[in-house]
């Protein structure tokens, strides 16, 4: 299952998505990041729940060819006391496509998920900004 990170170029106003290397284990997460926006003058894009509601909402009301379902899911983080992350799942008839992580974390089960979500992503921004 690919991972991948949602960054943006705020002076060109554009969303970049950059797939990890297989090496790149969550304790190493962090500095790849980093490194990423060092490298690409980029920032990673945190999603606001506004936006994550947007795409959900984008989702299910754009899902007659293909019955989406739009789900959060809160989890408490292996390597931290208090800290939990929330994320927005996507599936169809059970089968897993995406998860949209908070932190712009984009954990991918289908590759043909992408493209899909890209154009959900630019209509969401379009219709409230990127909050």
């Amino acid at each position: 299952m690919p991972l991948g990170q949602l960054f943006i170029n705020k002076e060109q106003n554009k969303f970049m998505l950059i797939k990890m290397p297989n090496e790149v284990t969550p304790d190493k997460y962090q500095n790849w990041a980093s490194e990423k926006e060092r490298e690409n003058n980029i920032q990673t894009f945190n999603f606001s729940q506004q936006m994550l509601d947007r795409i959900a909402l984008k989702y299910v009301d754009d899902s007659q060819a293909q019955p989406y379902e739009a789900k959060y899911v809160l989890m408490k983080a292996p390597d931290e006391e208090g800290l939990f992350v929330s994320s927005l799942e996507l599936s169809i008839n059970g089968d897993e496509k995406m998860d949209i992580v908070r932190n712009g974390l984009l954990i991918i089960f289908d590759e043909n998920e992408v493209k899909h979500f890209t154009e959900i992503l630019q209509d969401a921004c379009n219709e409230g900004g990127m909050q």
